[in-house]
This record gives C-alpha cells, structure tokens and sequence, in this order.
C-alpha cells in the first residue's frame, strides 16, 4: 500500500499543478514543476480547511481523487506526455521506493512531527496548541500537507513520504534542465549547475530519515536560484520569464512556510529590480492572481503561528502579544530564541549544556568551542565532500583546448546577497541544518559551473553523454547507500521492507507518539471552548 499511495498521490499533485498553472494562466509541461506546484497548492487547501474541520480519511480521499481527475483528464493536452511518464514511473517507482522504505524516522518525528500532523486529522485546529508542545508553535506547512496523507488501509504510515514527492518532483525538473538542448545553446550554465545540483541532493540527502522539515526546503532553494539564473540571462522570452519569476515567487513563500528563518531568501527578490527585462514583469505582477497565491503562504504561516502561540514570527518576542490568554509569555520565548542560537552554536547537545548560555552565545564567544565540536568533523566533512564533487565535475568537463567566453552576465549582485544571508547563518545559527548545507553548496557550485559554461564544449551530446554516466554513478550511489542503511536497520530494529513496508515506533510504542491527542480528549472539558472567526473552537491554555 505505501508504494501504490506514495505513486498516485504523486500524480495527483501533478494533476492539482495542472489546475494551478491554468488559473494562473502560466505554461509548465514539466512533471516535476506541476508536481512542486501541485504540492504547493496542496499546503493552501490543507490551510485553508484545517481550521473548520479534520483531515479526516474521507476528506483527505476526495482530495486525492479530485486531483486524479485534473490529470487524467488533461493527459491529451499535455506535451511529450509518454517521455514525461517514463521519467516520472522510473524516478518515483524504480528509484525512491528504497527511499521511502524505512524503519526509523527523523529524531524529531515522535517529538513534535507525528504529534501535530495525526492531531490534524482527529481535530479543527484547535487554538493555543504551542502550549503543549514547543516544537508546535513554528506549524510547517509540510504538517499540514501530511494531514492530507491519512488515508483508508494504510492509515497513519504515509506521513513520513512528503520530503521523497518533493526530492522525486525536483529530481524531474533538473533531469530536463540538464538535458534541454535549447538551455544548452543559449547558456551552459543551466545545465551545468543542474547536473550538479541533482547530483549532490541525492547523495548528500540520500537518508529521508534525515530530511526532517529541513531539507526539503534547502532543495527548494537550489530550484529556486537555479530558476532565478535563468530568467536573469533570457532577455528576450518575455512569456517564459513571467512563468518562471512566478514559480520562482511559489518556491521561495512556499519556502518560508517550511520554516520561518527561510524568510531572509525574500532579499531574492531585489534582484529581479537590477534588470531591465525583468523589473518591468516584476511589477506588472503585483496584485495579480499569482501575487495573492504567493502571499497567502505568508499569511497562513503568520495565522497559524499566531494562534498557536501568541506570536506573528516565533520565537521573536517583539512580535508576540503577551494580552492573548493562549499566548506563550514572552520570558518563556526569549529562552526558546536562546535555546535555539545556544544548539546551533554548539552550546548544547542531548547531554551537555554550558553553564551561562547568553553570554555564551554574546559576539564570537560560541567560536572557539563551535570550531572544535561542531566544525570538525561536522563541517569539515561536508566541505570535503563538496570540494571532491566540485573536482570531479570539473575534471569531467574541462576542455584544456577550447577557450570560449559566450556568457558575459555576471552574478555579483546574487553573489553579494548570498554572501550576506551566509553571515547571517553563521552569525546566528550555524548549524548545517539550519540553513548551511545548500548555502555553502551554491557558493560553490555557481562559480564552478559559470566557469565550465565559459570552457568547456559546445557539443551538446558530448555533454548529454558525460552527464548519463555521472547520473547513474549518482543513482548506484543512492541505492548503495539506501541498502546499506536498510541492511542497518534490520540489524538493529528488526526492520524489513520486504515482509512490512511500515516504519517503527522507535523510541517509544504508539501510544507514546500519539500523547497528545490521548491527552486532548482525557483533558477536553478542562480546555475553553471560544468563538473564533465564526467558528466554536477548543482553546489549550
């Protein structure tokens, strides 16, 4: 049942894109952009009726069905619609089926993941929910699409699978990026960073028991400035750059409504204002539908944030209203806010806390001791890893005889502004986790991948050859690794896809997972019941 739900939802987020693209009045033939798209929509209909009623396994069937329609019924319109099944059958079935087959899930899945999205489908989003929890009052929309996964037979064991829909929709869109010939022809750099890119997204975050909330909204990013480049360098295909300006704006709220601190990739958007051919498109699209479909992440982000904890951005205390009886008191925020810096800064660990945690965290006081536990081997691996991928594209494509320079766009603007939202991560919550790993990963590869775009062959099947062969060096990587952690996992859980595709309750049994909603419905007299936007709605205070 996982492998059956896991393929068809994938295609009906496909056939939801296919809606969205049509009421916004935008172009995609892509899987993997109508697929990210779909998913997108998806987090605003999870919104959107989370707060009037469960996501219960009716409810959530329609849904699924309802998108099922939407693409069957537009296959016919659909361009290289038997290539684009292929890819979609090869990469979601043959491919990340060891993906998603897993025995033990993130270490924040029984902590605060499986609580919040299994509550979504017994309640209407109660009020003040932050309060049982603390891992509850930064609501990712990722929760709230998973709601959507509790569905007949296989019940609660789907919510794991959204990262793998978001890995497989982005592995769809850079396969046809790097082998678009006319990318090709007009800037090599588009399917250079895409080959590289989807090289180091599935080795590095080959694990989907690492991926968390996190990760899926770093490969987003990568997408995202990926699109940026290319529409900065067509100058002349108008209806193209409004498509992808308005994807460009999907990803990044959509981003944001991941994880908050993401909101600093807003500073993205300047750039569209430096060029001429894409400042005039920029501001046509203000107020347009597609304007009112980006903010609406944003503002559901802030809603729910708000009536889970008092505060608009969590956990920043100026923006929290102690007067509001749920509210979370802003002493108690400030140490979330301190706690959070003092983890990323090395300063704690599940055993180990300093003893004076603000100054710790004051100026570069965290430095020395973050270098010691944290950058060695943490982020020194990482870079080694990164740097050996770097070598080994460039070796692969570097061509010592021809010297050609066709692309003259630069990117200091993009430079100067990454570089800046890195000091911030560092500054602030260096951790890799937190906003490093595809930060670091672009500052590498976009220097790189310009470079080879200047020195390399014009011979588009030279490069369509040399990229086959790193991408399945890539896929035996990805496998390799996935049957040795499965191999792991049945060591040390019992664990075995083959006889009992379900992950495990580790690290207690079910009724530990579900604590919260046994303890809703034994304390439910005790908790208000408030009228809230027309609605009679429970209230945890």
């Amino acid at each position: 049942m996982l492998y059956f739900y896991f393929y068809f939802i994938s295609l009906s987020f496909i056939g939801y894109g296919i809606f969205i693209c049509k009421f916004l009045k935008i172009k995609f033939y892509d899987f993997g952009v109508l697929g990210l798209i779909g998913v997108s929509f998806s987090a605003l209909a999870a919104y959107q009726t989370s707060f009037f009623f469960y996501h219960g396994k009716l409810f959530n069937s329609i849904f699924f069905i309802i998108g099922l329609i939407f693409f069957f019924y537009n296959l016919k319109n659909l361009l290289n619609i038997k290539n684009e099944l292929i890819k979609h059958l090869i990469i979601f079935v043959l491919i990340l089926s060891i993906f998603i087959s897993i025995g033990k899930n993130h270490d924040d899945f029984p902590y605060y993941h499986f609580p919040y999205i299994h509550l979504l489908t017994e309640y209407s989003h109660p009020i003040g929910l932050g309060n049982l929890n603390n891992g509850f009052r930064t609501p990712s929309s990722l929760f709230f699409i998973s709601s959507l996964f509790y569905l007949p037979k296989i019940n609660i064991y789907l919510y794991h699978i959204l990262p793998a829909i978001i890995l497989g929709f982005s592995n769809l869109f850079l396969f046809n990026l790097i082998f678009s010939k006319k990318a090709f022809d007009k800037n090599k750099i588009i399917n250079f960073l895409s080959l590289v890119v989807l090289i180091f997204i599935n080795i590095f975050f080959y694990r989907l028991a690492e991926h968390g909330t996190d990760r899926s909204g770093m490969i987003l990013l990568l997408l995202s400035i990926i699109i940026l480049i290319s529409t900065i360098n067509d100058k002349i295909n108008k209806n193209q750059n409004c498509s992808y300006i308005i994807l460009f704006s999907i990803l990044i709220f959509f981003t944001i409504s991941i994880k908050p601190y993401y909101m600093v990739y807003l500073s993205l958007f300047m750039i569209f204002l430096f060029y001429d051919h894409t400042r005039k498109i920029f501001f046509k699209l203000f107020f347009t539908k597609s304007f009112t479909y980006c903010l609406l992440f944003l503002i559901y982000l802030i809603f729910y944030t708000f009536i889970n904890s008092g505060c608009l951005i969590f956990p920043i205390k100026e923006t929290c209203f102690e007067n509001i009886f749920w509210a979370i008191d802003k002493t108690s925020v400030e140490s979330v806010n301190i706690w959070f810096e003092l983890w990323s800064k090395a300063g704690a660990n599940p055993t180990f806390v300093v003893d004076d945690r603000e100054e710790y965290i004051k100026s570069l006081n965290w430095l020395s001791n973050w270098i010691e536990v944290y950058f060695f081997n943490k982020v020194s691996d990482f870079l080694v890893g990164i740097l050996l991928l770097s070598m080994i594209i460039f070796f692969t494509f570097k061509n010592k005889k021809i010297f050609e320079k066709k692309n003259k766009e630069n990117f200091y603007i993009l430079y100067s502004l990454l570089l800046i939202i890195l000091l911030e991560w560092f500054l602030k919550h260096p951790a890799l986790r937190y906003g490093g790993y595809h930060l670091i990963a672009i500052l590498v590869f976009l220097p790189l991948t310009q470079y080879l775009a200047n020195h390399s062959y014009n011979d588009f099947n030279n490069f369509k050859k040399k990229s086959i062969i790193l991408i399945l060096i890539t896929i035996t990587i990805f496998f390799s690794r996935n049957i040795t952690r499965l191999n792991k996992e049945y060591t040390q859980y019992k664990y075995n896809p083959l006889k009992a595709s379900n992950f495990q309750f580790i690290g207690g049994d079910e009724k530990f997972y579900l604590r919260y909603s046994n303890h809703m419905k034994k304390y439910k007299e005790k908790y208000k019941n408030f009228i809230f936007l027309g609605k009679k709605t429970l209230i945890i205070n």
